[in-house]
């Protein structure tokens, strides 16, 4: 599933995906900010998709406090 959302300002296209024996990832990549945020690459991994699309938009979020 990919879907784009604009957290702190900056389009983040998401995907959530599972993965065999790990539980779920989701994996967010910046592709409109600063010129050096373009591309910069976020991950994060939880038993549920839920929970880790959660956890992505809490590390995206405080990475650009």
């Amino acid at each position: 599933m990919l879907t784009a959302e604009r957290i702190r300002g900056r389009l983040v296209d998401i995907e959530i995906g599972e993965v065999s024996g790990i539980g779920w990832v989701a994996v967010g990549i910046v592709r409109q900010g600063l010129s050096h945020e373009l591309g910069m690459r976020f991950e994060a991994r939880a038993l549920e998709p839920a929970e880790a699309e959660r956890r992505l938009k809490l590390d995206i979020e405080s990475a650009f406090a």
